[in-house]
């Protein structure tokens, strides 16, 4: 049985912002732990929608973590702090990781909005066969939905 290896991308920045509240949640993101609705506003001039973008993150998220990408792609679509983590990852796996046959698949997600221009999105995806759990978080910056944290496990 292959070992696991958790990889935990989380924004220092974004967790310290949040003064007003802190989760016990020992690292991870924070998810309401009941099913939630998605999002049925409709985007305001200027701004990108959410649904597309959540969509657009989880897809480069999976190619990258099925080796069929290179991890800067993704750290385009994050925050800088998460894009230099994300640039640390890419030369402790020279840049890509390991190619897993078959080409990625999302199964299904969930969007929370916990406050305005902050998402918190659940996935699995299927990757070389495997079901595989995402979660990110997104904050909107300048009209754009970034990535401000991601976490996942995938087989080492």
């Amino acid at each position: 049985m292959p070992r696991l290896r958790v990889v935990r991308l989380v924004s220092v920045m974004d967790v310290t912002a949040r003064e007003d509240w802190t989760p016990e949640t020992g690292g991870s993101l924070a998810f309401k732990p009941y099913p939630c609705e998605e999002n049925a506003r409709g985007a305001p001039g200027g701004v990108e929608e959410l649904g597309p973008a959540a969509d657009r993150v989880i897809w480069v998220a999976a190619e990258v973590f099925s080796g069929r990408r290179p991890f800067q792609q993704l750290a385009s679509l994050a925050t800088a702090e998460l894009a230099g983590a994300l640039t640390r990852q890419a030369s402790r796996s020279h840049d890509r990781l390991p190619i897993r046959p078959g080409a990625p698949r999302i199964r299904n997600r969930r969007i929370q909005e916990p406050r305005d221009g902050v998402a918190e999105i659940t996935a699995t995806v299927v990757i070389g066969g495997r079901i595989q759990p995402i979660a990110l978080r997104l904050v909107l910056l300048r009209g754009r939905w970034k990535c401000a944290a991601l976490e996942t496990v995938i087989p080492s």
